[in-house]
């Protein structure tokens, strides 16, 4: 019961109030959405797999990991002119749960939402997979599949889930959206301010939190020191509460630090 909590919480950390059902905010959402309406769940499996497969010539952005007690929360952001768009999310406890969650779009309408859940406990583990499929932003469709490892779930076909009354509950996915873009662009509960650097004797790190929620925070692994990192330890003062600027990558789940090029720049006037 408390992992599946966390879990649950987790998933918050990117969700918003908003509406319950995900409208484009596309100039000519208003139009019939071309291409979208006579999608069936087959053929949207298929354009989610054609997303899939063509990854590494779209467009990728991601956002810091950001924690939260402990939580940590991660997302990306893959597209491409004129063709599909792809969010994932990644929510960790630690080793009791983790979550990925990816979002499908064709024609700026969301199409589909898969899951991939692990959960453990002491009697062992629950993994499944649930897929969301939806069309003219209703969902149409829910299937899922549970095993007690991966190896198994991998071997399980999908098993529709019924609706009640014909009808499945509602998910706010705007908002779920929106956290996603907060986090890749820094903003709202995800606008992120310098606390301090926290010097180790193997590590550094760049430590931030929100200015709306001082639960959250985000962690940046020092490996190599350049001018920046050098004006943050000897003026710390300098940069409290303020907005720093800096690159970043994201290595073995760690949000890493990437050194200015020209590192005789100092950091000073850069924290605006």
């Amino acid at each position: 019961m408390r992992a599946i909590y966390l879990l649950c919480l987790g998933i918050l950390l990117f969700t918003l109030p908003g509406c319950k059902y995900f409208k484009s905010t596309h100039p000519q959402a208003g139009l019939p959405e071309e291409g979208t309406t006579g999608m069936t769940d087959k053929s949207i499996l298929n354009f989610a797999a054609a997303i899939d497969r063509n990854l590494n010539d779209y467009k990728r952005q991601y956002s810091l990991i950001y924690q939260s007690g402990d939580l940590s929360v991660y997302a990306e952001k893959y597209s491409a002119h004129n063709d599909g768009m792809l969010y994932k999310t990644y929510t960790a406890n630690g080793t009791i749960s983790n979550t990925v969650k990816s979002y499908y779009f064709k024609n700026d309408s969301l199409i589909l939402v898969k899951e991939r859940i692990k959960l453990m406990n002491e009697e062992g583990g629950i993994y499944k997979d649930v897929r969301t499929y939806i069309r003219n932003n209703v969902t149409f469709k829910i299937d899922s599949r549970t095993a007690s490892s991966a190896e198994a779930l991998r071997t399980l076909p999908y098993l529709p889930v019924q609706a009640a009354d014909n009808k499945y509950p509602e998910d706010n996915y705007v908002s779920d959206i929106k956290g996603i873009n907060d986090a890749i662009n820094g903003t709202d509960k995800f606008d992120m301010a310098f606390d301090n650097i926290s010097t180790y004797p193997d590590a550094l790190y760049i430590m931030l939190k929100s200015k709306k929620q001082p639960s959250y925070r985000a962690s940046i692994l020092v490996k190599n020191k350049d001018a920046y990192i050098d004006s943050l330890l000897n003026f710390p003062s300098l940069f409290k509460e303020g907005k720093l600027k800096f690159k970043w990558k994201i290595e073995d789940n760690l949000s890493i630090y990437v050194p200015v090029a020209d590192s005789t720049t100092s950091a000073s006037g850069l924290n605006k």
